[in-house]
Formats: structure tokens, C-alpha cells, sequence
């Protein structure tokens, strides 16, 4: 070691064993080099030796030191023998209460298995995974602060007794491991990476997508509910006859105002399933809730008693219907999926194309993932909603297809 521990044994200086086990960090020890485990020593032993050392020497400075007057004279004898006990002081490095760990004998298996489906958690776990091989994992030690037994306000050095921990890079967060193994809930309870979790996952890309659309949907909704629940109040209002009369000459039969259950319904599951991180279960709910609002609204709209409904309220549930259509679009693209073949599609002025582009990747999309999550077609098979175009995902399943829930398709109207 470059210096003798005769002294730092006889002062009752603690060994790198008895830190770590004491600690329960023993798990480390196997994976320390000789290396590392010289340099912590040292550093434990001059914790308690240089005090001592100073001390003793500074104590024979004094003795060697005489005054007469202003003139002071110095016993070369004495000062050989400070410089002498000086020999003892051992020299620390700024870094040398720390080192660096072999970060793969410390993580868990499942350390960066993502728990949801969420693309943006892979890659950020990636991304992890990077910063602890850039930063590296330390063992990091610092003697303990106990009262002083003479002074009880005050806190001094405890020499003998050491606070354990290990760290994201040497001057990094301290990573909250009670042994050294290193789990996803160590990493992610470290400071700055629990932080950018939040950012780049929670709040991240995907997520925040969804939540948008989410939002977008449900005031779709709220506002198609508001203007039928204001055509059924207007026609509640009509004179007598007239109503029955305009529906009969018209071939028009006003929908029910349950037509808006179903879409709510899966929208609020949908929500759940963001909350739960299942990301494709939620646009996959999304996207029917998207387009049941939308056929819900054009099945309004075809109610054409214009005494009744007025162009105002038909052009404000045109409106519900393109923008939950558009909600549909955009839920497609989210995690990837469906944005090379609706990017051909949107370059089609015609509203008709949009919808049947945006309807068929829907269809395909949605039965892939039911086929993977049969449970959720039976949960969807539950809800009535308005049916589309024939062939549709919404509509009458065509002869030899499937949306996935069933070989007839949704309930109709």
C-alpha cells in the first residue's frame, strides 16, 4: 500500500470487509478488484490515522518552538522528529473514498424489461442503459456524523463507522439500493432518471398523443350530445303534426340519444387503458370510439328535417363528425402504425376516400390487436354502437371477414 497499517490497526481503523458487510453491502465485495479494495483502505485508514498523525506532529512543532522576546528559536532535534511522525500521514485523492463497479454483476434481469407496451419506455430504457455505461455505477463511502460527546450541538466526524452508497458517476444521484443489486424500481427512484422518465415516457410522445386525442374526442362528444339533446327539445317544441308529417314526407326517423353510449363508453376505457400504459389497447379503443362518434353524428345529420334541425345545427354536427374522424386518423399514427399508407390518402380530396382509407387501416389494425387480446373484443361485443359503411369496422362485416369481434359484426340501429 506505499505505507505501513501497523498504525491504523493499533487505532482500531475499520477494514473494507467490515464496511461493507456492516452496511449490507457485501454483495460488493466479490466484485471489487485488489485494486479497489487497496485504495478504500487506505482511505479508511487515513481517516483515523491523519488526525492523529497531525496532531502529534503539530505537538512537536510546538516543543521544538522556543520564544525569547520577539525572536523565536527552533530545536532542529524536535522538528526532525515532527517531519519524522509525518511519515505517517497518508495522502488522499479527491476520489479516492469511491470506485467504480462492474455495473453488469449489479443489475437485475429484469432491470430494463419495459412493464408496458409503450414504445417511448423502451427507448428510454435504452437510453438508460447508455447512461450507466457513460457514467458508470460507484461505491461511494463517507464516515458517519455522530454528536460530539462534549458538545452535544455539535456533529463530529464518527472515524470508525461509514455511510455506504452507490452512485450514478462518481459525483452523481445516489442510487436507492439497500444491497447493491440495482432493479427497475432502484433506477428509476434515482433522482435524474425518475425525473426524465417522467418527461420522456409519462409525458412523452406517445402518451401525450393519446391524451390529446383523448381530450379532442371527448369534447366531440359532449358537444354531439349537447346539439341532439337540443334537436330533441326542439322537436318536443314543434306543433303537433308537424314533426310526424316532416319525418313521413322526408323518409327521415330521428336517432335515439343513446347513440352517444357506446362511444363514451369506450372512451372512458380507453382512458383507463392510457392510465394503465397499455398504449395499443387505448388507441385501439380510441380509434372505434373515434369513428362510432363519427358515424353517430352523420347518422344525426341525416335527419333531414330542416324546420327542425336548422343549417346552423347540421353543419355543426358535420363538424363533430370530421373531427372525430380525424381523431381516428391521428390515433392510427401514434405508435407508427398506419402512417406511410393514410399519408397517400390525405393527398385524395375527397372526404368519402379519407373516411374509407382511414376505415380499412382501422379494420386491420383493430383485429390485429383483438386477435392478440381476445378479452377485449368480448368487452367491445357488449357495447351498441352506430354501425359505418358495410364492410367497415364499424359497419356489416363483409362475407369471409372479421373486425375481430365476431362474425356479425357490431350491433346496429
Amino acid at each position: 500500500m506505499g505505507y505501513s497499517r501497523q498504525r491504523a490497526v493499533s487505532l482500531r481503523a475499520a477494514s473494507v470487509h467490515e464496511v461493507l458487510t456492516l452496511s449490507g453491502f457485501s454483495l460488493l465485495l466479490r466484485g471489487l478488484t485488489a485494486a479497489q479494495v487497496r485504495l478504500l483502505q487506505r482511505y479508511l485508514d487515513a481517516v483515523v490515522v491523519d488526525p492523529v498523525v497531525q496532531q502529534e506532529a503539530e505537538a512537536w512543532h510546538r516543543k521544538a518552538t522556543r520564544y525569547y522576546g520577539q525572536l523565536a528559536v527552533t530545536d532542529p532535534v524536535m522538528q526532525r522528529r515532527a517531519e519524522t511522525v509525518m511519515h505517517d500521514y497518508i495522502t488522499i485523492g479527491k476520489f479516492d473514498d469511491r470506485v467504480r463497479l462492474n455495473v453488469a454483476r449489479l443489475l437485475d434481469d429484469t432491470a430494463f424489461a419495459p412493464e408496458t407496451d409503450n414504445p417511448d419506455e423502451a427507448d428510454y430504457l435504452a437510453r438508460v442503459r447508455k447512461v450507466l455505461d457513460a457514467r458508470g455505477v460507484w461505491l461511494r463511502l463517507a464516515p458517519k456524523l455522530v454528536r460530539d460527546a462534549e458538545d452535544r450541538s455539535r456533529w463530529v466526524v464518527d472515524p470508525r463507522h461509514f455511510e455506504v452508497w452507490i452512485s450514478l458517476g462518481p459525483q452523481g444521484d445516489r442510487i436507492p439500493t439497500k444491497t447493491g443489486r440495482i432493479g427497475r424500481e432502484a433506477l428509476l427512484d434515482t433522482v435524474l432518471l425518475g425525473a426524465e422518465y417522467y418527461r420522456a415516457v409519462d409525458n412523452g410522445p406517445i402518451l401525450s398523443a393519446l391524451g390529446r386525442e383523448v381530450n379532442h374526442l371527448s369534447s366531440e362528444i359532449d358537444d354531439g350530445m349537447a346539439l341532439h339533446f337540443e334537436l330533441a327539445r326542439i322537436r318536443r317544441e314543434a306543433a303537433m303534426g308537424v314533426v310526424a308529417v316532416a319525418d313521413v314526407m322526408g323518409g327521415a326517423s330521428f336517432p335515439s340519444e343513446d347513440i352517444w353510449d357506446g362511444p363514451h363508453k369506450l372512451l372512458l376505457r380507453a382512458m383507463d387503458m392510457k392510465t394503465a400504459g397499455k398504449t395499443y389497447g387505448c388507441r385501439t379503443l380510441l380509434v372505434i370510439a373515434a369513428i362510432a362518434t363519427r358515424n353517430a353524428a352523420q347518422l344525426l345529420s341525416r335527419y333531414r328535417d330542416s324546420s327542425v334541425s336548422g343549417a346552423e345545427r347540421a353543419v355543426k354536427v358535420l363538424k363533430v363528425a370530421r373531427t372525430a374522424g380525424k381523431v381516428a386518423e391521428v390515433a392510427l399514427m401514434v405508435t407508427g402504425v398506419g402512417a406511410l399508407a393514410l399519408r397517400g390518402a390525405s393527398t385524395v380530396a375527397s372526404a368519402a376516400v379519407s373516411e374509407a382509407s382511414v376505415d380499412a387501416l382501422a379494420e386491420r389494425e383493430v383485429a390485429r390487436y383483438l386477435a392478440k387480446n381476445p378479452e377485449l373484443a368480448s368487452e367491445i361485443n357488449q357495447v351498441r354502437l352506430v354501425p359505418g359503411p358495410k364492410g367497415t369496422v364499424l359497419g356489416n362485416t363483409r362475407g369471409g371477414h372479421s373486425a375481430g369481434v365476431g362474425t356479425g359484426g357490431f350491433d346496429s340501429w
